[in-house]
């Protein structure tokens, strides 16, 4: 019979747990110059093997292309991706800060009517503080600071790929280093069987929100284009990186058209128009298309989903709350592989299930 835990025992646990939590978070905090662009390259490495198995699934000539052809070919169209995405940057980010003084005038007068309706539903006839309050954002200096936000992004791409390419080659090298550190063919059977499971589902996460976030900007693109709103391409895209966001993300991608189509045009029926088709398209692919397409891959606790979005976003910035679900899969999958760990993994499921 095993003997219980003593107190003693399981206070030095809890301490040695905190500790280690707390120098963990002091590292992230400290290093998070060199780790975010680090899992930035791995997240988009298995983005791009995730996309080499696709593309594997078609045959030519009967057979499906090597290996090495489709990872290169999975390569070829994120490097056009990427391309596109950074000209259409460029081209709105000078545009933006070049159109921000109309659009200051322009949102002095929206909250002029939105003070004006405010007063009137209140029966006041003294001015609300409202736009007195509101009329201090500045439209020119808020691009300016968006504009070097993204030029910092754009300044870390290169090191970001760098880490990417050597995450890529440390692939072919990996088995033979985990032949060699585990001699013991069961041990070496059961780690790949745990770093499968890993990739798999993390793959099987990374391509399906892609998709996703693919179709959801397309479709902020097509609106905005069809109504002529200025800055389609780039809202598109905002719509398509928020998307990776859980739950804030599609309030950004509602919200920064909507008010983007009142600020340009002032016409309130046309921004209800534009909100009410995202919000739409939001809601019927967030609840039915997203589900099925993820099925049990996704199986994370909403409410730690919240968290770890707060969490990672109050240490790594944005870039934290776009990796925030991924790197909490990985770690719920990784504690359910262990009978000592499991019990958190189930704490962190949606439905109490791990595989």
């Amino acid at each position: 019979m095993t003997p219980a835990p003593s107190s003693g025992t399981t206070i030095f646990s809890v301490a040695t747990a905190l500790i280690i939590l707390a120098v963990t978070t002091y590292f992230l905090v400290v290093g998070k110059d060199v780790l975010i662009p680090l899992v930035l390259g791995i997240f988009i490495a298995y983005l791009l093997v995730a996309l080499s198995h696709v593309i594997e699934r078609v045959k030519f000539g009967g057979k499906p292309p090597p290996g090495w052809l489709s990872l290169t070919l999975a390569i070829v169209f994120f490097i056009l991706f990427l391309t596109a995405v950074v000209q259409v940057i460029a081209g709105n980010v000078a545009d933006a800060v070049a159109a921000a003084p109309q659009y200051q005038t322009r949102l002095e007068t929206v909250l002029g009517q939105v003070n004006d309706l405010l007063a009137a539903v209140v029966n006041r006839q003294e001015p609300l503080t409202l736009t007195t309050i509101l009329q201090q954002i500045d439209l020119s200096a808020a691009a300016a600071k968006f504009a070097g936000a993204l030029q910092a992004v754009v300044g870390n791409t290169f090191e970001i790929l760098i880490y990417l390419v050597f995450v890529l080659l440390e692939r072919r090298a990996f088995d033979l280093k985990l032949s060699a550190m585990f001699p013991d063919a069961n041990r070496e059977k059961r780690l790949r069987g745990i770093l499968l499971e890993i990739g798999r589902r993390t793959e099987k996460y990374v391509l399906i929100k892609t998709v996703i976030s693919v179709i959801i900007g397309a479709i902020t693109y097509v609106t905005l284009t069809a109504v002529g709103i200025d800055f389609a391409a780039f809202l598109g895209l905002l719509a398509f990186l928020a998307n990776y966001i859980p739950y804030l993300g599609s309030a950004v991608g509602i919200a920064a058209p909507a008010i983007i189509a009142l600020l340009q045009t002032s016409e309130w029926s046309l921004a209800a128009v534009v909100m009410g088709v995202l919000v739409a398209t939001h809601a019927l692919i967030g609840n039915v298309l997203e589900p099925r397409m993820m099925g049990r891959s996704l199986n994370l606790s909403p409410l730690l989903m919240i968290v770890a979005l707060a969490v990672w976003g109050s240490i790594w910035g944005v870039a934290g709350m776009l990796l925030s679900v991924p790197l909490m899969v990985m770690t719920m999958i990784t504690l359910a592989q262990f009978p000592k760990t499991r019990p958190i993994a189930v704490f962190m499921s949606e439905n109490g299930e791990v595989n």
